[in-house]
């Protein structure tokens, strides 16, 4: 299935880009670093194929999908 997508202007690929560039280096800063999947779904949002709804639930999946459901108890907390 194809997606379609509006796209951005300039400015705000720049914003977008920008702002993974920064996450990237206060990662390093940590000794952390971004897998290339994990790459590859912010590129998409920098690229504007997904908005951030999109890129949270893309993001929730795969954290899904590596470790599993999240438990939570009745009062919110895990």
């Amino acid at each position: 299935m194809a997606t379609t997508f509006t796209p951005i202007s300039a400015e705000e690929r720049a914003k977008r880009e920008q702002a993974l560039v920064a996450t990237i280096a206060h990662l390093r800063i940590e000794n952390l670093h971004l897998d290339k999947e994990l790459k590859c779904i912010f590129q998409r949002n920098v690229d504007g194929e997904i908005g951030e709804e999109k890129l949270a639930a893309a993001i929730d999946e795969l954290n899904e999908r590596r470790f599993g459901p999240l438990p939570v108890s009745g009062n919110g907390r895990p």
